[in-house]
């Protein structure tokens, strides 16, 4: 009878510790909080660019909507910093909890991870969101400079090899990727300028410290008749300027890709993932998103976690080898 008894406090001294075994597994994978309860503090957005740019702009608005549905504060970030590379570090080494998420784009994660060493990896260090919009990119100079079309810019830059500069959002952008590929492909070298994200590049060519800048954050300037839109990175020409050519008409074949969305560190719960999906796509559908996505001329475009997923990683395998030529050169 006492064998019974000792066996059966054994198997329960088992259970017990069992039990407590797997609820500290739990905390620790989830910080101690119940998913189903998520959030339950402030969340973090980290934005991989400079403040008042596009990319800053529209993370803020979303941050705004999204935190009013979910009933907590999302409070914005700014890590810019090598052409993106430094605020996507700061999301891929942060903590799976949701309690952090970041804008992400093009340029460090489908460019840059081609073309120098990163401290991540595209496709295993991160929990894709949505993507919320797409970005309609100008190449511009200013006003009053002596080129009237894109093709005399080249001209110019043939004629004087290394004396005209441009500037983009950052060193290894997706803008300035672009435009190093249109250079080549145009057989000219232009020096390349990086500003702190889209606002200081567009200050720069407006202040005559370089001839052209290729960003988005032209196009109020161009509006205004202080800077001369030359080309358009879009499939098609855009409506509200419907006399400035695109890039495919001007007969560089490069794939625009465009997109900007929001992600987190890898591992973040199912759960989580679809209560921060279901928040900045409620965000990103308000109209009040869609008449800034306007103001900042940029297409709002939806894609889930999984839609998003396969587009990032369909535009990292396709420019693979592209890049790697351009970062031989």
């Amino acid at each position: 009878m006492n064998g019974k008894r000792k066996g059966s406090k054994v198997r329960w001294n088992v259970l017990l510790w069992g039990m407590i075994f797997c609820s500290s597994l739990v905390s620790f994978c989830f910080g101690g909080e119940d998913p189903a309860k998520f959030p339950t503090k402030p969340i973090t957005m980290i934005v991989h660019y400079s403040p008042g740019g596009s990319t800053d702009l529209t993370g803020r608005k979303l941050a705004d909507l999204a935190s009013k549905v979910l009933g907590q504060p999302i409070i914005v970030e700014n890590k810019s910093g090598g052409g993106g590379v430094i605020g996507t570090t700061a999301v891929s080494k942060a903590a799976p909890d949701g309690y952090t998420v970041g804008t992400v784009t093009y340029g460090p994660t489908v460019f840059a991870p081609h073309l120098r060493s990163v401290p991540y990896e595209t496709k295993k260090d991160f929990t894709y969101i949505l993507q919320y919009s797409s970005t309609t990119l100008m190449f511009a100079v200013r006003a009053d400079s002596p080129w009237k079309t894109f093709e005399d810019f080249i001209a110019e830059a043939r004629k004087n090899p290394g004396k005209l500069n441009y500037s983009t959002p950052g060193p290894m952008t997706g803008q300035n990727i672009f435009m190093e590929q249109v250079f080549s492909a145009a057989k000219v070298k232009v020096n390349h300028v990086p500003g702190k994200g889209g606002t200081e590049a567009t200050l720069l060519v407006l202040g005559g410290h370089t001839e052209a800048v290729f960003t988005s954050e032209v196009i109020p300037h161009v509006e205004a008749g202080k800077l001369r839109a030359l080309a358009i990175l879009l499939e098609q020409r855009h409506k509200r300027f419907p006399d400035v050519p695109t890039f495919l008409e001007l007969g560089y074949k490069i794939e625009p890709i465009t997109w900007m969305g929001l992600y987190g560190p890898k591992g973040i719960d199912s759960r989580i993932l679809k209560k921060l999906y279901g928040a900045f796509k409620k965000a990103q559908q308000d109209p009040s998103f869609h008449e800034l996505c306007a103001t900042l001329n940029l297409t709002p475009v939806l894609r889930d976690p999984k839609s998003f997923k396969a587009k990032v990683f369909a535009d990292f395998d396709a420019n693979k080898k592209a890049l790697k030529e351009f970062g031989k050169k």
